[in-house]
């Protein structure tokens, strides 16, 4: 009895944050600015260790003082987003995108261990104002205008590669973005971004791997 007594006194002793320790989450945004540097974690009561927004790799696991928290500049102060981490899990992926005339980010947040994105799974995500079409091997997707989909492809090359093609979608037809050569992997997963050219107000697209550790074996 003494002994559960103290259990349940060292439980109500623990702060909101360290009661949220063991929730981690990865990072990666579309685009980052150049001048952005390094940013944190951040409630009202606490702050995560300061780290840098990838954009071409995922970061290192995060954690966030709670489920509720908002994505600070260090250097410069003010919020870039806001994110909402749902109730259920613990481990989880924040894409951070940008959409046309917003200054900050909005997150798509995603379980790490997602069962609907697989190893050599493609998460396409079109952040364009017009629906994006293509194949990876055999497969055939078409993906409106702010829409996902989760890709498995179909159909590899003998030597471990998959024809892709990728287009937009336009009034007068659809235009070829890119023809290429994406791996077949046992390993990665990836995700392709479509968004409009700040520079040349066209739409272009931009993917990035993720290595996918495997599970941990089961606790006996």
């Amino acid at each position: 009895m003494r002994s559960l007594a103290l259990s349940l006194l060292l439980l109500a002793s623990l702060s909101p944050h360290a009661l949220a320790a063991k929730l981690e989450i990865r990072f990666l945004a579309e685009r980052v600015p150049a001048d952005l540097g390094p940013v944190c974690l951040a409630t009202e009561d606490a702050r995560s260790d300061p780290f840098t927004m990838p954009m071409n790799n995922l970061s290192a696991p995060q954690t966030p003082p709670a489920r509720l928290f908002n994505i600070v500049s260090v250097e410069k102060g003010g919020s870039l987003t806001t994110v909402k981490l749902p109730e259920e899990g613990d481990s989880f992926i924040a894409l951070l995108v940008k959409l046309p005339g917003q200054a900050g980010y909005s997150p798509v947040v995603m379980p790490y261990r997602n069962p609907k994105f697989k190893v050599g799974d493609i998460y396409f995500l079109n952040l364009a104002d017009k629906s994006v079409l293509g194949y990876v091997g055999t497969t055939k997707f078409i993906l409106e205008a702010g829409k996902s989909e989760v890709v498995t492809p179909g159909g590899a090359r003998e030597a471990k590669f998959y024809d892709v093609g990728l287009g937009v979608r336009e009034e007068e037809g659809d235009r070829l973005l890119a023809t290429t050569r994406w791996p077949e992997s046992k390993h990665m997963r990836y995700y392709v971004f479509f968004f409009m050219d700040p520079k040349t107000n066209q739409i272009t697209f931009r993917g990035v791997d993720e290595f996918v550790a495997p599970p941990p074996p089961p606790e006996l």
